[in-house]
């Protein structure tokens, strides 16, 4: 193992389960661990999430993504409106307002998470 891997978490995934949750090769996935509070109870800081980065753009629709917001990652469920290009992002967790009425276009979207893991106790 190179000296830059060492100590690094790895998750193995079986191929057929992975196929399971999406058509997207496995080298268009990536874990990504939560941080923050935005999606509680759904996601909470320390989950690992699997992200399909394959699913997004063009296939967008309802669901929680990654997206780019500046220069963050963020993680957001979005609801498409149903007539148009437009979508609201919401986070889960009441205290944090939603983005109403957002132009599609303007949704730097990463990718679409497809799985969640987390410590219990």
């Amino acid at each position: 193992m190179p000296y830059d891997q060492v100590g690094k978490a790895y998750f193995a995934f079986d191929e057929g389960w992975l196929k399971s949750l999406t058509q997207s090769p496995a080298g268009r996935l990536s874990i990504i661990r939560v941080e923050g509070d935005s999606m509680a109870p759904t996601l909470n800081a320390g989950d690992d999430i699997l992200v399909d980065l394959g699913d997004c753009n063009e296939r967008l629709r309802d669901g929680i993504y990654v997206l780019r917001a500046d220069d963050a990652l963020v993680v957001k469920r979005l609801a498409l409106h149903p007539a148009g290009r437009r979508v609201t992002v919401q986070s889960d967790n009441p205290a944090y307002p939603d983005w109403p009425d957002c132009d599609i276009e303007a949704i730097n979207c990463i990718g679409r998470v497809i799985w969640a893991g987390r410590k219990i106790g």
